[in-house]
């Protein structure tokens, strides 16, 4: 099939119509539905592996748009998909993946919100579900206005108002200082109508649909009252509980990407503890696969903990509850910042608010300009123009396209999405790998047999990927299990020998000599066999897979 488009953003219908032609061209994928939204769309997942039942693979999750105003994360997740599938078979390092690990790509979380923005009805946090109240409520809805088709700002001349224009650029608004008087100063607003108006004030009113999933789900969740758009409970809405279900239906999971955009950043783990606070492996290995990132993406590496410490406080993520809960390295990743533009990395620009730097901020603003007239051709940001508002009389409406705020424009959205693939195929690599190789098979009388298996992590991380893991009790043992069909009995060992974990190359502190501790183990067993051997050997491990060997070739081969 011809590659998809990455030029344009698709909506829930074409995307459908997509991921279904992905699945009948390629033998790696299968798709189903997770569950449905709350207005009845389809959830979609693929699953991506070679041959073999993907649940005895290690599993790697991409999501995407949770928010349904952040399109490019989609866009990313498909992008992703598309690429292991289409490559799968000619590059050496993907077919590797394909084969040894399930990928689960579930690209819109938020179907109905992604419809919502997409289609020009509006613009949604989400989804659409009317809350926290029933019923819309008084003040300013944002609206399309005048019929150009894109939801953007309204000024009107105000003697106190709070706005006026930069000397540097007649489009710009910049914020008025405490001590101008005597010119002309600006009340802006979204685009859109009053509801209830009274000929004087103008509110923006609250959102009518202000659920945000990303605050919604269990780990470290407030009410309402404490975060905006947490839902009445964790999980309350059927597109979150879809997505939590699916995690915790796939132990076999070991790591995450739930892709966002709005900031250029990478957030990692810890949430709720500092870094000192947090397993020092996992804080090593979390900071190696995140630099890899910065690498690839050039985006700004920080955790959910400066998050919340230093920036804004969130509660009740997905990415917290991965790491906090279920002990996945998790990843949330913000795919485009349209400020970031004007060379500044979320970091700077959050502290730049903070202090009120108008001056730096009034520079930031007007290199977006800048960059929108040479790269875009000026098409990013409408100029001002006046209109005859049928409830504020005349007002001027302009200012930058309400979605390249916070998704890549079309010409760049193919870029973007390239990175993110560039840094999920390296961390979908860095997986436990169960390997089981024979070590020694001795005939020991007429029938009686020893058995020696070599059990290995081949894999970057240990097999329970995370200290956190184990902390949660989100990982058994690794289990060694001798099955004997037909005529024959155990006669040293046991049925099922338990492993612990196995350490991957990851390893732990580096010693300066190599060495990975216990990232291989023995296992023995005396079996007595009448007739031809019949059994299986078994070794499972629920992050780094499953191993079958069967008995008759064992004993076959190396006796």
């Amino acid at each position: 099939m011809d590659a998809p488009v990455f030029d344009r953003y698709l909506r829930y219908d074409e995307l459908t119509a997509l991921l279904k032609n992905l699945e009948r061209e390629f033998d790696t994928a299968s798709l189903e539905s997770i569950g449905t939204s709350h207005e009845g769309r389809e959830i979609w997942a693929m699953t991506i592996t070679g041959a073999g039942e993907p649940r005895d693979k290690p599993g790697f999750l991409v999501d995407g748009n949770i928010h349904g105003s952040e399109v490019t994360a989609s866009m990313a997740a498909l992008h992703f998909a598309w690429t292991v599938l289409s490559k799968y078979g000619d590059d050496e390092t993907i077919t590797r993946l394909v084969d040894t690990t399930a990928l689960y790509v579930i690209p819109m979380i938020s179907p109905d919100g992604v419809e919502h923005v997409l289609s020009g009805v509006g613009w949604v946090r989400s989804g659409t579900r009317m809350y926290p109240r029933e019923e819309a409520r008084s003040g300013l809805h944002m609206e399309d206005v005048d019929g150009n088709g894109q939801i953007l700002s309204m000024r009107m001349v105000d003697p106190g108002g709070g706005w006026k224009v930069s000397s540097s650029d007649p489009r710009l608004l910049v914020p008025r200082r405490f001590h101008d008087h005597g010119g002309t100063y600006f009340r802006v607003f979204p685009e859109g109508l009053i509801h209830d108006f009274d000929g004087v004030e103008v509110g923006v009113a609250p959102p009518k649909q202000e659920l945000d999933f990303n605050r919604n789900f269990g780990a470290n969740w407030q009410p309402e009252s404490q975060q905006s758009g947490a839902g009445e409970y964790p999980m309350s809405e059927p597109e979150t509980r879809a997505l939590a279900a699916f995690v915790t239906a796939h132990p076999n999971l070991c790591g995450a990407h739930s892709l966002h955009t709005g900031m250029e950043s990478i957030i990692r783990p810890p949430s709720t503890q500092t870094d000192k606070q947090m397993p020092p492996e996992d804080l090593r290995r979390i900071w190696e696969i995140g630099r890899l990132g910065v690498e690839e993406t050039g985006y700004v590496l920080f955790s959910d903990y400066t998050l919340n410490d230093d920036v804004y406080a969130i509660h009740g993520d997905f990415g917290c509850w991965c790491y906090e809960f279920r002990g996945l390295v998790a990843y949330t990743v913000e795919l485009w910042d349209l400020r970031a533009r004007s060379g500044r990395d979320y970091l700077a620009l959050s502290e730049m608010n903070k202090q009120r730097d108008l001056d730096g901020l009034e520079q930031v603003e007007l290199a977006l300009l800048t960059w929108n007239d040479d790269e875009l051709g000026g098409e990013g940001f409408f100029d001002w123009r006046p209109f005859d508002h049928p409830q504020l009389g005349p007002v001027e409406i302009g200012g930058w396209r309400r979605l390249l705020r916070n998704n890549a424009p079309e010409s760049m959205l193919a870029d973007t999405c390239a990175m993110e693939t560039r840094f999920l195929i390296a961390h979908a690599q860095a997986s436990p790998q169960l390997r089981v190789s024979v070590h020694e098979v001795e005939s020991i009388a007429e029938g009686v047999f020893r058995i020696a298996i070599d059990v290995h992590n081949d894999g970057y991380f240990p097999t329970h990927v995370t200290e956190q893991a184990l902390k949660q009790k989100q990982v058994t043992d690794v289990e060694a299990r001798i099955e004997l069909d037909g005529a024959g009995t155990i006669v040293s060992g046991q049925e099922i020998e338990y492993l612990g974990q196995l350490a991957g190359f990851g390893g732990g502190p580096w010693r300066g000599d190599g060495v990975s501790e216990r990232q291989r183990r023995k296992v023995e067993w005396v079996v007595r066999l009448e007739g031809r051997p019949q059994g299986t050997i078994e070794v499972r491990s629920q992050r780094a897979g499953t191993v079958r060997l069967a008995l008759a070739d064992v004993i076959e081969v190396r006796t």
